[in-house]
């Protein structure tokens, strides 16, 4: 899940469940937000919202400053789509040493 965060780039932002799809512990998105939330500063946190595309509370705030600052725009509390990553993402998968997405283990 780590590698997984680490890699995505600077400017672009992942949900909290397509992590756990890339981490291969699909269904897990509440795992990855806890883990998130207790490893501090070793990872780009902020890089993570929800589905919706909207910010964690209680850090909104500093998640919004630290995107911002990425220079990922926002339209009120949600990150505008173009800043998503797409699924297939080259630059992710190549960083994860993959051509493609790894199946879920729900599809196994």
């Amino acid at each position: 899940m780590a590698r997984v965060v680490r890699a995505i780039p600077k400017g672009r932002v992942l949900s909290y469940s397509r992590v756990a799809v890339l981490a291969g512990i699909a269904g897990r998105a509440r795992l990855v937000g806890k883990v998130l939330g207790r490893t501090g500063t070793g990872l780009p946190w902020w890089r993570v919202v929800r589905a919706d595309r909207t910010l964690a509370s209680p850090v909104a705030q500093l998640q919004a400053r630290r995107l911002l600052r990425e220079g990922v725009l926002l339209k009120g509390d949600r990150v505008m789509a173009a800043y998503v990553l797409p699924v297939g993402d080259s630059r992710l998968l190549r960083a994860l040493g993959r051509s493609r997405p790894r199946p879920s283990r729900r599809a196994r």
